[in-house]
């Protein structure tokens, strides 16, 4: 019995130590830092209602006259599990939305259906399991494309630029794939830590569970009937507050998951990050990736043979066509050898797909894991100097082509680009030192 009440007391302190971290919204994440933010609705096709908020400028750049008008369109797409607040923890200095606001970018960060800010819809209840019947099909066909509208129509711009975090590369290459004009709209796309195929993650706990989940059946029925919010709405709850007494047990919890030993995570986000993570998705979009994993195939939601027969007009679920997808300029493609869950066997078939559509950049640090493109203490150097760069680059801006040299396969010509790759990937580790 005492033990009991010392296990509830216990609980009510930590949800009172981190309650004033839930209460804070990207938006105020980013005012605190003195940048101007705004919060925007944008209703899809099928009724959903999805928050996206804006740094629409600088303060760095106020006092500049000879600012160019429009600022460039950047949208930016977070990862599996996550939400907007991933890109604004690291804060001024390092976080990618504020470097490129500061580079003179008009930053739009999304969030996707069913995470704790896009819980609404025209006519359905959040609660309900219509309202969380989607996986990364719907995703892809309906929240970019309203997204990527929206944006170009608030900013009265024909085209913007793309960043996704694992999974917005997933979604991005739906889009892209199944509406293909929607290519035409896009300046330069920019991919960290790119899980398209699955095939070959490392991460223990999705590896478990796709032979199980992974294909249609009585136990993905019972899964995919399960309301996931609850469950991700009382990890927030707990885990910063574990996380602040002690970072390391969080810092190997997270690296469990996306790639052991990595000497770069910044342990002191830690706290923070799980008050955001997870944020929330549907049951069915969960059973979508354990799918990809079991079948090593990039493809549509697998509800069975009789539902995908009235759905697809075929048994299996169809295949997205990658070769529809024809940008402007190659997708930059950033990935390290320690990331579970985009690994460098899955890159490489994509790449034997997509070609020179993609541009690869694998970094030199070996222990770099798939959280450290965002947690990372060296993220601003090692990606995010890099990432802006190409797009000052695009828009014929002054840039500075130093700032990719984290990378491997740099000095490799596109006409001998798949010899250079395949040696590499084959090839011992660089002896490049560690940052």
């Amino acid at each position: 019995m005492k033990t009991r009440i010392i296990l509830i007391l216990l609980g009510v302190i930590i949800l009172q130590l981190i309650k004033p971290r839930i209460a804070k919204n990207t938006c105020d994440r980013v005012t605190e830092h003195g940048y101007l933010c705004e919060n925007h609705t944008v209703t899809t096709k099928d009724g959903y209602l999805l928050t996206m908020f804006r740094i629409p400028h600088s303060p760095l750049r106020e006092s500049q006259e000879n600012e160019i008008l429009p600022r460039p369109a950047v949208l930016l797409m977070h990862g599996t599990e996550c939400s907007s607040d991933m890109w604004v923890l690291n804060g001024p200095n390092d976080g990618l939305p504020f470097l490129l606001a500061n580079a003179g970018y008009d930053v739009w960060l999304a969030n996707i259906r069913g995470n704790l800010y896009s819980r609404q819809h025209q006519t359905l209840s959040p609660s309900s399991r219509e309202f969380m019947n989607f996986s990364w099909d719907e995703i892809g066909r309906y929240d970019i494309p309203a997204k990527i509208d929206y944006i170009l129509s608030r900013t009265n711009q024909k085209k913007l630029h793309y960043i996704g975090f694992s999974m917005g590369t997933r979604i991005f290459m739906i889009t892209m794939s199944t509406k293909p004009k929607y290519a035409e709209k896009i300046k330069t796309a920019q991919m960290l830590g790119p899980g398209v195929f699955l095939c070959h993650i490392r991460s223990r706990l999705p590896t478990l569970l796709a032979p199980i989940f992974g294909r249609p059946g009585v136990l993905s029925s019972i899964f995919g009937a399960m309301q996931g919010n609850a469950l991700s709405d009382l990890m927030r709850s707990v885990l910063p507050g574990i996380c602040r007494h002690n970072s390391n047990t969080c810092a190997n919890y997270l690296q469990s998951m996306v790639g052991r030993d990595s000497p770069y995570v910044n342990q002191t986000l830690l706290a923070d990050f799980f008050s955001t993570y997870p944020a929330g998705t549907s049951p069915r979009l969960t059973l979508h990736f354990l799918q990809l994993v079991n079948s090593c195939q990039f493809r549509s939601f697998d509800f069975g043979p009789n539902e995908n027969k009235q759905k697809y007009g075929q048994l299996e679920p169809p295949a997205y066509d990658l070769k529809r997808i024809k940008l402007q300029m190659p997708i930059e493609m950033y990935f390290s050898d320690n990331d579970y869950l985009a690994t460098i066997e899955d890159i490489r078939h994509l790449y034997k797909i997509m070609g020179n559509q993609l541009s690869l950049h694998r970094l030199n640090f070996e222990k770099y894991n798939h959280w450290d493109f965002i947690l990372a203490k060296n993220v601003k150097t090692s990606i995010n100097d890099c990432v802006v760069d190409k797009m000052q680059q695009y828009e014929g801006r002054s840039f500075n082509g130093s700032l990719c040299n984290n990378f491997r396969n740099k000095a490799c010509l596109l006409s001998r680009l798949v010899e250079c790759l395949f040696i590499d990937f084959t090839a011992t580790a660089a002896t490049t030192a560690d940052k």
